[in-house]
Formats: C-alpha cells, sequence, structure tokens
C-alpha cells in the first residue's frame, strides 16, 4: 500500500503549488538579471491563450536489490482565460485540461524474488489540472503555473491491480525554495515559448531506492481568438 501513500503525497504537492501560484500574484521578484525592455501591452490585452505542454521523462536504476526503468511522454491543452488585468500586469485561468494524453511504461523488478510492478498509464480522464498564466507585475516577463493528475494503474502479482495516480507539475518543489517556471517575454512576435527539467517523482522513481528522476518540460503559449459561432445571414 505504499503506492497509495505517494499519490496522496503527489496530490497534496499539486494542491499546494495551484495555491501558491494564485498568491504569488504580483509578488514577489523572481530573478534580478537584466532582460529587453518589451511592451507588456499586445501580451496582456490578450483575452485567451492557448497551453499546449509536454512532460518526458526517461530512466534507469539498478543496484544489488532492484532494477527500476521509465519511459513517460504526457501532453495537455489549456485554454486560459483572462480573470485580472492591470496596466502592468496580467492573470489568466483554465481550470481543466481542454485535451490530455499520457504514455507511461515503469518497471520494478525485485532483483531477490524476481517479483515485478509495473506502472502503467490508465484510459480515463485526469482526476484534476490547471494552469495559470502571469504576465508582468514582478515576474521577470512570464510566470507559468500547470498542474495535472493523470489516473494510473499500478500491477503486482501479491497486491494485484491498484488504481493510483500522476502528478505532473511546472515547478520544482525539491529545490531549498520552490523554483517556479518563468522567463522574459519574446522581443518580436506573441508566442512564448520555453523548456525547463528537474527532479520529479514518478513510479518507482520515488526517493532514495530509485531516486527521484528528472523530468523535462517544453511549452507553447500563444493568444487563442475565440470566435463567436457563425450565425446565418437574415432573408430579406
Amino acid at each position: 500500500m505504499r503506492i497509495r501513500s505517494f499519490a496522496n503525497v503527489l496530490g497534496g504537492g499539486a494542491a499546494i503549488l495551484a495555491a501558491l501560484a494564485l498568491i504569488t500574484a504580483a509578488g514577489a521578484s523572481l530573478t534580478s538579471a537584466a532582460v529587453p525592455v518589451v511592451s507588456m501591452k499586445p501580451f496582456i490585452s490578450a483575452h485567451f491563450w492557448q497551453l499546449d505542454i509536454t512532460w518526458h521523462a526517461k530512466d534507469a536504476y539498478q543496484d544489488q536489490d532492484r532494477n527500476a526503468t521509465l519511459d513517460m511522454t504526457a501532453t495537455a491543452r489549456f485554454i486560459l482565460e483572462q480573470t485580472d488585468r492591470r496596466d502592468d500586469w496580467g492573470r489568466w485561468y483554465a481550470g481543466k485540461a481542454d485535451s490530455h494524453n499520457l504514455a507511461l511504461t515503469s518497471v520494478l523488478i525485485n532483483r531477490n524474488d524476481h517479483s515485478r510492478t509495473d506502472f502503467k498509464s490508465a484510459p480515463a480522464a485526469p482526476f484534476d489540472g490547471g494552469a495559470t498564466l502571469q504576465i508582468g507585475g514582478r515576474t521577470p516577463g512570464y510566470q507559468l503555473d500547470c498542474s495535472v493528475v493523470y489516473p494510473i494503474q499500478v500491477l503486482n502479482p501479491i497486491l494485484g491491480t491498484m488504481d493510483s495516480i500522476q502528478t505532473l507539475l511546472t515547478s520544482d518543489i525539491h529545490a531549498g525554495r520552490p523554483v517556479f517556471c518563468t522567463g522574459p517575454l519574446p522581443a518580436t512576435g506573441d508566442t512564448i515559448s520555453g523548456s525547463m527539467a528537474f527532479p520529479a517523482v514518478v513510479g518507482p522513481f520515488v526517493g532514495s531506492k530509485p531516486p527521484f528522476t528528472r523530468v523535462g518540460i517544453q511549452f507553447v503559449l500563444k493568444p487563442f481568438n475565440d470566435l463567436a459561432p457563425l450565425t446565418p445571414a437574415r432573408r430579406r
């Protein structure tokens, strides 16, 4: 049942991160590095943003007691709507994913008794997910906070098949202080893109043996036009 306890920890981490994302609205400065001066008006005036994000991890571990392998790719799309706006700061939020997918194949083998535990994606919608984007304020340009909780299945010959979850974030919560996904606004165009990598918990890489794995993130943000449906012309 330790696997369920890991799931609870992951779910709690997502809830804490979501709260931090709201608290940091126009909050403390995240960097002191000089960045080019870019007009924020075109970015803050966007009523909707489309976020396409991918998480990826591939890892292997071996010691005298266990072998572990991991191959994971997760994607999600969010349509974020503006919730707050000032001349120098804006915030957008999406409470659910517009689309999503998780491909997870992970195995832990006990080398003493040769038992095998499999971690696999489950064919169901995420239990939870959300994204917050901030532009301007005291960010270095933008700050993106996103979390998705995917359902997975854990198969063990002794414990049977268990339902669990896999939480994926855009922040490093294992550092001395949380490291958020931030960066400068592009000098040209209106598309924001970036990438980062940090330690994360993805079963069975959940602690010291095997250690945390590294998850890479890639994302693209672009303004989204929410066009009203066309209505037929009236006959004269």
